[in-house]
């Protein structure tokens, strides 16, 4: 099907209105957010209403990662006994000290001395849904881990940390993984009714456009209902990129056509340039790139197999570069990806009807096995080579399969070598 598709451009001219268009966006973009920073920096005392996006202790002090209405994202500390504020809003004042933050350090989420004036009261539909979810659990991490999946809430330092030497991170917060389940079960539901009336009242119209006009509106509604969310949005804009180019018949499968989009999306969200979540998506779409055009031939069942392993293993270097975090049961990951593909969509029908605690004794074992915790990270050289060479590899079929090698004998190497923590 890909001969039929054209690609992106067709000439230099084309390449060079974009490369205008993308870093016209951007430049307005970025006069934005320098616009907010001089906001907050020009005054002693700024006022703004917040969402406490995640709060833990450290040092005997609070430590709170905030959202502002406003449009930007802080941490701040407090000494007092507070009672737990995460997914609450707040009223708070920012009090300006002799402490410099630059404009790069805003964009990348800042410190601030602030003052809490009031908690606010809780009465948004988004802290019903997450009441519901946690009346049909007893255990509070649970239920935080599913309220996380449906609802983009934050949960707390501890359970991440346990998810992390799970190697599960990537299911946690919502992604393009995520909406592409969602995105399918919309589909599946739509179909189903739509096909009735489409046979008998309208056949002359695209079944299939007409439900992808409606998975976008689903879609759309359902970030927009989970608020300010970077995995969410990215995720969101992700997906009807891809519909626009199957509309215009643009070749998908291409890192040209790839590279284009992470210029767009970086023009739109420049706060992105900073965010490791999309650095690992955009590496993660890239190396199922690689997959595809080298492993084509293979049957779809054999596709959706090996693709989770591979993945695992051709993330590993860069993963380890930023997290050390490592155990045994990480070995486990690219089979409970695919069974997640099953779970998340059946959790989800599970907890509309009232049955959300179905698989509690399952993620209570889970989560009870005991294992021992282990470090190893990438040497930055090491890193640097990998990247490098997994660039090589769009054009060499042989660098590619070298890359491979190589996330395997990293990983060998790490397993002889590795200290408990």
């Amino acid at each position: 099907m890909d001969t039929l598709k054209v690609p992106l451009f067709i000439n230099f001219k084309e390449r060079l209105f974009v490369s205008i268009f993308i870093l016209l966006i951007f430049s307005l973009n970025l006069s934005y957010e320098y616009y907010k920073f001089s906001k907050i920096t020009s005054v002693k005392f700024y006022e703004t209403k917040a969402n406490v996006l995640n709060q833990y202790l450290k040092n005997n002090h609070h430590v709170l990662k905030l959202k502002s209405y406003d449009g930007f994202t802080f941490y701040t500390t407090s000494k007092e006994d507070l009672k737990n504020l995460q997914g609450r809003d707040v009223e708070i004042l920012l009090i300006k000290t002799d402490r410099k933050i630059s404009f790069l350090q805003y964009l990348k989420n800042f410190y601030y001395v602030t003052y809490i004036k009031k908690v606010l009261p809780d009465i948004s539909l988004k802290r019903k849904i997450s009441n519901f979810i946690n009346s049909q659990h007893t255990n509070k991490n649970i239920s935080s881990i599913y309220s996380a999946l449906f609802l983009a809430t934050p949960i707390s330092k501890e359970i991440m940390e346990k998810i992390s030497f799970f190697g599960l991170s990537h299911l946690i917060a919502i992604s393009g993984f995520h909406f592409s389940l969602i995105a399918f079960f919309v589909f599946i539901i739509f179909i189903s009714f739509y096909s009735f009336f489409h046979y008998r009242f309208f056949p002359y119209r695209n079944k299939i456009a007409d439900s992808i006009y409606f998975i976008s509106i689903v879609t759309f509604f359902y970030a927009l209902f989970l608020g300010e969310v970077a995995s969410v949005w990215r995720a969101f804009f992700m997906l009807i990129v891809g519909y626009f180019f199957i509309f215009k018949h643009i070749k998908i499968l291409s890192f040209e056509t790839l590279f284009w989009v992470m210029l767009l999306i970086l023009s739109i969200f420049s706060k992105f340039l900073f965010s490791l979540g999309f650095w690992f998506s955009v590496i993660g779409v890239f190396y199922i790139f690689l997959f595809i055009k080298s492993f084509s031939n293979l049957k779809k069942w054999q596709i959706f197999i090996f693709l989770n392993i591979y993945i695992y293993f051709m993330m590993l270097p860069i993963i380890h570069y930023f997290f050390e975090n490592f155990s045994y049961i990480q070995l486990f990951s690219p089979i409970m990806t695919i069974i997640f593909t099953i779970f998340y969509p059946l959790s989800l029908i599970f907890h509309i009807f009232g049955f959300g605690d179905i698989f509690d004794s399952i993620l209570n074992n889970l989560f009870n096995i005991e294992f021992t915790k282990y470090a190893f990270k990438t040497p930055f050289w090491f890193f640097a080579l990998y990247l490098l060479l997994s660039l090589f590899s769009i054009y060499k079929k042989r660098i590619f399969f070298f890359t491979i090698l190589m996330s395997f004998a990293f990983f060998i190497y790490n397993i002889a070598n590795l200290q408990s923590i």
